[in-house]
């Protein structure tokens, strides 16, 4: 990739055309799945359709690390619109982590797979159908990291039950399993009361620096429009309610997990989350995965 320090310069469209097929700008003109609309998210402002024809563009490799992107006006004459909310746009892609401010320049396209942080690869979501493989690379990665908190959680339960007090995860799981009961609950707030299940579990072993990344990753999880169906596939939330209860309940027993018995649920939960990615990268028409092909745009 292109040393960010060299500065390039591109026409405000920033189209490009190869032989295999249309522009990657002819691409962002597509519409959003239905499964955008989640629940609870507000419905797009012209920033944010701006910012994100812009943050694909970057992810979809038209505009490469160290170019400089169009001006405001450059910007404000393509979409139509002032050059305050093209600004905004600007200012807003910035924040995102897609590119960099840089005085009496503009604004250079950043590296993102290099310098890419959590910001920018939930919002990269919201177009993960049109860069399917680099999306399906970044969710299993997110999941890798949701196995290891899981399982460091386990761990430390089965090790020493007595020393946790699980009620606040036992009245959560309650919640959830009223909520899966309800034939109107969406999966988003499965989901979410799942996750604030399992948000309870970190808070009960008093490690801080584990629930703050869980809750990290769980944030994320919830804003992917495919992820609920992605989550539930393998299993529906019915199964995970009987798993989560038979758990809580063998430790609210005190007593210790074998060594042979908590390997056998760490494969079966490792299993699930393999599965979980799969179903994610079915629905958004990734390639199989090859662990030893590089990620590209």
């Amino acid at each position: 990739m292109s040393d960010p320090t060299v500065i390039t310069t591109r026409p405000a469209g920033g189209a490009t055309t190869s032989p295999a097929g249309p522009s990657v700008d002819a691409q962002v003109a597509q519409p959003r799945p239905e499964s955008w609309k989640n629940p609870g998210v507000a419905t797009p402002t012209i920033v944010d359709d701006i910012t994100e024809q812009l943050a694909y563009r970057v992810a979809a490799g038209s505009y490469q690390p160290g170019e400089l992107l169009p001006s405001v006006r450059q910007v404000a004459a393509e979409f139509g619109v002032s050059t305050p909310t093209a600004n905004s746009a600007l200012g807003r892609l910035a924040a995102l982590g897609f590119v960099e401010a840089r005085r009496g320049l503009g604004y250079l396209v950043r590296d993102i797979q290099l310098y890419g942080g959590i910001d920018t690869w939930r919002f990269m979501f919201r177009f993960a159908h049109r860069v399917p493989d680099r999306a399906a690379r970044i969710f299993a990665d997110i999941i890798d990291v949701d196995h290891m908190l899981v399982m460091q959680a386990l761990h430390a339960i089965a090790a020493d039950p007595r020393r946790y007090d699980m009620s606040r995860a036992v009245h959560a799981l309650g919640r959830l399993e009223l909520l899966v009961g309800d034939e109107k609950s969406e999966l988003a707030d499965i989901m979410a009361a799942e996750l604030h299940m399992l948000r309870c579990v970190f808070a009960a072993l008093g490690k801080p620096g584990y629930l703050s990344l869980f809750n990290t990753v769980g944030e994320m999880l919830i804003s992917i429009p495919e992820a609920g169906q992605a989550f539930y596939d393998p299993v529906e939330p019915a199964g995970h309610v009987v798993l989560c209860r038979q758990l809580l309940e063998l430790w609210e027993s005190k007593t210790e997990i074998e060594l042979p018995e908590s390997d056998m649920i760490e494969i079966l939960i490792r299993e699930y989350h393999d599965q979980v990615v799969q179903t994610f990268s079915e629905l958004i028409g990734a390639k199989p995965a090859d662990p030893g092909a590089p990620d590209e745009p």
